[in-house]
């Protein structure tokens, strides 16, 4: 009898490192990790800071003379809401060195988070995202997003000398189609922005180029077509329960 997979549907199987492939998969991985961590450290330093300016207003307030209970009480109410967001996202920015458990996020919402993180690399290459994920049901594995999406927009940095407009875009497959749909990167016709010149020694992260993310696209069962300007990646179909037992 075929052992059964205690993952839940739409959860991406890890695969052994057994193949070169797979090793260059998760180097390309680690890279990406890399290149994600100055925006992950930006947005912890974000969420305590608000935390850090209540919790010295408060402890003024507790030091006077004639102490304003109120006022006091509702510093703690806030502080602790506070509080809450800020663990809420150092939780999340830690989850992004696990991919266990992996669970469906929205393509929209990926889009806008990835493209968030990587402000600072988008900018200095003179690239814009576009996110024109219409479909508000798209989903697809966080794993894949974090890493095989984040990576192609790296990509866009790294091995483009001219920036401009990356718009994103999703179509849904035929019914009878193994993919779930196409989601695609390409950039928009249009005024060639030429990003400023990277001074010699200021680059310091590992460059990420297609054949990385060929090689994780295709360790998430994705397929992927590339040309000049453009990124396509054929997203696999989720998995039902009754599929993963066989």
């Amino acid at each position: 009898m075929a052992p059964q997979n205690s993952l839940p549907a739409g959860d991406a199987v890890p695969t052994p490192l057994d193949s070169a492939d797979e090793r260059w998969a998760e180097a390309a991985r680690h890279a990406v990790l890399g290149r994600v961590q100055p925006g992950l450290q930006h947005d912890v330093a974000g969420a305590m800071h608000p935390m850090l300016m209540m919790l010295a207003v408060l402890e003024r307030r507790v030091q006077k003379p004639e102490p304003d209970l109120a006022a006091i009480t509702q510093g703690v109410l806030l502080l602790s809401a506070s509080v809450k967001k800020a663990t809420a996202d150092c939780i999340s920015a830690l989850a992004w060195a696990n991919s266990s458990p992996d669970p469906r996020v929205s393509l929209r919402d990926g889009v806008d988070l990835a493209a968030k993180l990587l402000a600072l690399d988008m900018s200095e290459n003179a690239l814009t995202v576009v996110n024109g994920v219409a479909d508000d049901s798209a989903t697809a594995p966080q794993s894949l997003m974090r890493s095989v999406f984040v990576g192609a927009l790296l990509a866009f940095c790294d091995q483009h000398a001219a920036g401009g407009a990356l718009e994103v875009t999703f179509h849904e497959a035929a019914a009878d189609s193994p993919h779930a749909g196409r989601l695609q990167l390409r950039l928009l016709p249009g005024d060639v922005v030429k990003p400023p010149p990277c001074p010699d020694g200021a680059r310091k992260l590992r460059m990420i180029g297609w054949p990385d993310v060929q090689a994780m696209a295709g360790s998430c069962g994705v397929e992927m077509a590339q040309g000049d300007g453009w990124l396509t990646l054929d997203l696999p179909k989720r998995q039902r329960p009754e599929d993963m037992n066989t």
